[in-house]
């Protein structure tokens, strides 16, 4: 008989079906729900602090550079750091409860910036934050592969990473509002944490509410059977990961290397978005917060659904790898629009050019973590995509966002220059990386072809 000790560290429980059929569709789906709204959340506690951004550096007298490192590498270190061993603990152990305790963690991470008072604190709480999230990537792909069969998993992703939409858009849309009204309050008076200033407040408003994805996490998701695995017993040794990384080492380079540098460009002008049309077109963050967040959130719900759509579309058309050609598009489409937009005449032709831009931006998330779920057995994928997340977080989230920072204070030494740092960015970090996922889209169809372990339940 199995014990509730050994379900919870095997990962089996009642969910299992003698014939390893799926779980109930409809369930599916509304887990995907769950682990969305997750993500949403997640999003908006990332890159919150890029519209804040002017507050906290007037207040606490910030540098550019010092602003670079708290929207990306204070977030990117510990989210990459604990993302290995995350990631090795999501092909181990129960998955329900380490994304729980990971939303947990990081959504009162983010209310606890609102109670920093100098860059130091402020540096630490982004640093929980991204330890909390290390969780979720490595999670999420596990568990969507196992409530999904690979036909329908694209369209799966395309909901989760839906997530990145919808928190973006909120981010400011909401933040934004939320800006404008605590400014005309002159911040906000919370029982137990004091006066706040608007900038805190607004931490402390976002964080809270990633609760509740959590509690529905914890309350209503249940651990699925581990399926597709290629390896005797369901669990990788060292060897059996270093042999698979070694026969793919042209797709995984590609793929992660690809990703991360044209994410470094997606990551570089998210982030600085705001203080780019306050410096250059002398609109207001909240302004342009607001009226990105409508728009902008529109484009990236469209971004998530059609990069699903297409990955299935071109392989119902006989390309097998079309998860991958779905990822070069996308990722081509980031570049250019993000090395085009800082360069547009007005502040209207900038910002359309940013929403086109937004039509792509999901793509490298769903059909990365699609390509990834294609071709790594279960028992990997954790620690594969923990591996893929490292490279991105530093790169992109970690980087990205500080060395449009640096290059405008260290290259151009003017903060009116910051949409010429997006250019530079864009094209040193884009480019190559479109390339690499074009050189790596062979390699990937040979991935393809070694796929080859039996759909079964573990």
């Amino acid at each position: 008989m199995t014990t509730p000790a050994a379900t919870a560290a095997t990962g089996a429980t009642a969910e299992s079906s003698p014939d390893g059929a799926f779980p109930n569709p409809a369930y599916a789906w509304y887990v995907v729900f769950v682990i969305f709204l997750g993500y949403m959340f997640a999003f908006i506690d990332r890159i919150i602090v890029g519209i804040l951004t002017p507050a906290i550096q007037a207040d606490l007298g910030i540098t550019d550079t010092q602003s670079g490192l708290l929207q990306g590498l204070a977030f990117a270190l510990f989210y990459t750091v604990f993302g290995i061993p995350l990631g090795w603990l999501t092909d181990r152990w129960n998955r329900k409860w380490l994304m729980t305790i990971g939303m947990t963690v990081w959504s009162g991470m983010t209310a606890f910036c609102g109670l920093a008072n100098g860059f130091g604190l402020l540096f630490f709480a982004r640093l929980g934050v991204g330890m909390g999230e290390g969780s979720l990537n490595p999670c999420a792909t596990s568990l969507i592969s196992d409530y999904f069969p690979p036909r329908t998993r694209p369209r799966a992703f395309g909901i989760y990473v839906m997530g990145t939409a919808l928190g973006t858009g909120l981010t400011y849309l909401i933040g934004g509002l939320l800006l404008k009204w605590l400014a005309e309050r002159g911040g906000l008076d919370i029982p137990g944490f004091g006066h706040l200033k608007t900038w805190q407040a607004v931490f402390v408003l976002i964080g809270v509410p990633g609760l509740i994805p959590a509690l529905l996490f914890a309350f209503t998701v249940r651990e699925p059977v581990r399926r597709e695995v290629a390896t005797k017993g369901a669990r990788a040794s060292v060897s059996d990961i270093r042999a698979f990384m070694r026969s793919n080492r042209g797709t995984l380079f590609c793929h992660h290397a690809g990703i991360a540098l044209v994410l470094m460009t997606v990551y570089g002008f998210v982030n600085w978005m705001p203080t780019f049309f306050l410096r250059v077109h002398a609109w207001q963050p909240q302004q342009f917060a607001i009226t990105y967040g409508t728009y902008g959130m529109v484009a990236g719900i469209f971004s998530a659904f059609s990069s699903g759509w297409l990955a299935t579309w071109l392989k119902d058309r006989g390309y097998i790898d079309g998860t991958f050609l779905a990822l070069i598009i996308g990722c081509a489409g980031c570049v250019i629009g993000g090395t085009i937009a800082p360069l547009m005449p007005t502040p209207e032709a900038a910002l359309w050019v940013y929403i086109l831009t937004g039509v792509f931006a999901n793509y490298p998330s769903v059909a990365g973590l699609s390509a990834i779920a294609e071709v790594v057995p279960n028992e990997m994928r954790g620690i594969i995509t923990s591996i893929y997340i490292m490279l991105t977080g530093l790169l992109s989230s970690g980087i990205g966002p500080f060395a449009v920072g640096f290059v405008t204070d260290a290259v151009f030494g003017d903060k009116a220059a910051v949409g010429s740092s997006m250019v530079v960015v864009s094209l040193i970090t884009g480019v190559p990386g479109v390339l690499l996922l074009i050189i790596g889209r062979k390699s990937f169809r040979d991935s393809l072809a070694r796929a080859t372990w039996i759909t079964k339940s573990a």
